[in-house]
């Protein structure tokens, strides 16, 4: 009987062991999937947490469509580091102003889709009712915000609206280049400079964010339009990626689903667009370079 329980407890350490290496040797089996990441750049028309509650949306309904991909949405304090990123190739995909569009074709960019319509991309200029603004000579001596001087439809249009109604930009006005759309209107609300230049959409969504500082508030002057923000890619990015991206936002205001996050963001949505589309803004940049005084730039 001894001899017997012995042999049986040998028996059950050698298992033992035997499962316990078994269990060393294995490792699941299967095939690990490294997702291809992406980083998307928007110019910085809006405030970082308005731009993520804006575009990440955007972002996560594109992976939900594409297999194996991630959209890293990356934002800029302003104006010049987003310009220093863009031409530097920092993003594959890109949502520039239509100045900016222009300047990444010579940085290794594509234009594959566009804001829509053309309609909205102009610039205004607002002020408090209480300042009884009619004409642009009340504007002599005084300070005039900015976002930057990139900004086209904030900046530029503006500029050379106030040049072409008899005002001199070099001497005549106080130019602040505040860093955002935001902070240009509420210069203007606070009374730090007597206008400020934006453009509708953050206008727009700031009006709707503070419903009470905008009923005192209005546009008093706004521009023609120009074509609308460019949506760029990286050329080293595969081609038929990068344009199934493009229709996926061409399509949004197709369906409930798009046009509810159309609507969240404060835009119509995209359409088809390529290169030769900002060669508008060349003929404008040619136009505001004649006619604007460098050092008023």
């Amino acid at each position: 009987m001894l001899k017997l329980l012995s042999i049986l407890l040998l028996g059950l350490l050698l298992s033992g062991c035997d499962n316990r290496e078994s269990a060393k040797r294995y490792k699941p089996t299967g095939v690990e999937f490294n997702k291809k990441v992406y980083r998307v750049g928007i110019h910085p028309y809006l405030n970082s947490k308005k731009m993520y509650t804006s575009y990440r949306p955007l972002l996560d309904y594109l992976e939900s469509k594409l297999e194996n991909v991630e959209f890293l949405l990356e934002t800029s304090k302003d104006y010049p580091t987003y310009d220093q990123k863009l031409y530097a190739g920092t993003f594959d995909f890109s949502l520039p102003n239509p100045y900016q569009t222009y300047n990444a074709l010579q940085y290794g960019y594509e234009v594959i889709a566009k804001m829509k319509p053309d309609s909205v991309f102009r610039g205004i200029l607002v002020a408090r009712k209480d300042r009884g603004l009619k004409n642009v000579t009340q504007l002599r001596g005084e300070a005039v915000s900015f976002p930057a001087p990139t900004a086209l439809a904030a900046t530029m249009m503006p500029l050379l609206y106030l040049h072409e109604k008899g005002l001199d930009i070099n001497r005549d006005i106080d130019k602040k280049f505040v860093g955002s759309q935001y902070s240009s209107i509420l210069n203007a609300y606070s009374g730090d400079t007597l206008v400020g230049a934006s453009w509708p959409p953050p206008w727009e969504a700031w009006c709707k964010e503070n419903p009470q500082k905008a009923a005192q508030m209005e546009i008093v002057w706004q521009t023609q339009p120009l074509v609308n923000n460019g949506f760029v890619v990286r050329k080293d990015v595969d081609r038929a990626f990068a344009y199934k991206v493009a229709r996926l936002l061409i399509e949004l205001d197709s369906h409930a689903k798009g046009k509810k996050m159309l609507e969240d963001a404060g835009f119509a949505g995209f359409e088809e667009a390529n290169n030769s589309r900002y060669d508008a803004v060349k003929i404008f940049l040619e136009r505001y370079n004649s006619i604007i005084p460098k050092e008023a730039q």
